[in-house]
């Protein structure tokens, strides 16, 4: 993703150890969102933790373009309340803007 994010040209090396293609690795985790609600099935599990912060941050930055599978998982699992209970106490942990 930061190949990407940096665009540095990995075209023809996605069969290097090191690179590949987040277009192929979004559409398999595409694939897999489409069958289930979580990566491991119907319950919320510590591979949702990881992957969901990892495409959350990765959608957000433009590494990854939002697919609707995708798109529909972040949203389920920010929903969830331990979720916005982390994100009030973040929140609460940013400074206020500096007024100009």
């Amino acid at each position: 993703m930061m190949t990407k994010m940096l665009k540095f040209d990995t075209s023809g090396k996605e069969l290097q150890v090191g690179f590949g293609s987040v277009e192929s690795v979004a559409g398999a985790l595409e694939a897999a969102l489409e069958k289930t609600d979580y990566f491991a099935g119907d319950r919320f599990t510590a591979a949702d933790v990881y992957l969901g912060s990892q495409l959350g941050w990765a959608t957000q930055w433009g590494a990854m373009e939002v697919r609707p599978a995708i798109a529909a998982y972040l949203e389920r699992i920010t929903a969830r309340p331990a979720a916005v209970r982390a994100k009030e106490i973040d929140d609460k942990l940013v400074p206020a803007p500096a007024a100009s």
